[in-house]
């Protein structure tokens, strides 16, 4: 999908506040709100715009164990590992990786025990580092965006 600089602007607009309707982001911009619906709708299909969502605070909610694993698993015997990860609730989010992981996963959980367990399970495919993060003393959830 070819991207103008009013697709960028609905973009940053929606980064900021993704409630925000497509009256309001028209007026921002100066587009109508159908314009700016057709455009989301064209982003949507092309799968630039993923999902809109909520971003949590975990601890808040009751879990306090916020780490990172990496884990250092033959590349062959990641589908399987995958398969056998996708419904421990807690995972976050799964990237492949260079360097000393292939794989690191962010994951919350609200006990250290239900952490250990998760541990358990992942030291089965191969070796485990785990990093507890302490806190977030920079934390972005967007980018700008232009067309440069």
């Amino acid at each position: 999908m070819q991207l103008d600089s009013l697709h960028y602007a609905i973009l940053n607009e929606l980064q900021k506040n993704s409630r925000l309707s497509n009256t309001d982001i028209g007026r921002i911009i100066g587009l109508t709100a159908p314009a700016v619906a057709e455009r989301i709708r064209k982003m949507e299909e092309a799968r630039v715009i993923k999902s809109f969502t909520v971003n949590l605070d975990y601890e808040q909610l009751g879990f306090n164990e916020n780490v990172i694993i990496g884990i250092d698993i033959p590349y062959c015997d990641i589908p399987p590992f995958l398969k056998e990860i996708e419904n421990i609730n807690g995972i976050l989010k799964v990237m492949k990786s260079t360097g000393d992981f292939c794989l690191i996963v962010h994951l919350v959980a609200k006990k250290v025990s239900e952490l250990e367990n998760i541990i358990t399970r992942f030291s089965n495919h191969g070796n485990t580092s785990t990093f507890r993060i302490l806190a977030f003393p920079l934390e972005r959830d967007s980018v700008w965006l232009d067309k440069s």
